[in-house]
């Protein structure tokens, strides 16, 4: 009996099939790292003081960007995992 056959995650960690997770992961580091500059590049913009919210802390205001950042590292890892 192939248990291979039956789950789908191991199947997709055969040999035969790392070809593939590599191109899914490489293609998402080119998605990533354009994103990642794009983010950097605009943080104060998207997670600054605005006009809507005044009453808004600083700290809130952090506590935002930092979700924000850990998500992108945590698919930046995930897609670094994927390609290597």
């Amino acid at each position: 009996m192939n248990v291979i056959q039956y789950l789908p995650f191991l199947a997709k960690m055969a040999p035969e099939n790392l070809l593939l997770m590599r191109i899914v992961g490489v293609i998402g580091l080119l998605v990533l790292i354009p994103l990642g500059f794009l983010l950097w590049k605009k943080q104060d913009e998207w997670f600054g003081s605005g006009d809507e919210t005044p009453s808004e802390t600083s700290g809130g205001l952090m506590y935002g960007r930092m979700h924000v950042w850990v998500l992108y590292i945590g698919a930046l890892h995930l897609a670094l995992w994927f390609a290597l």
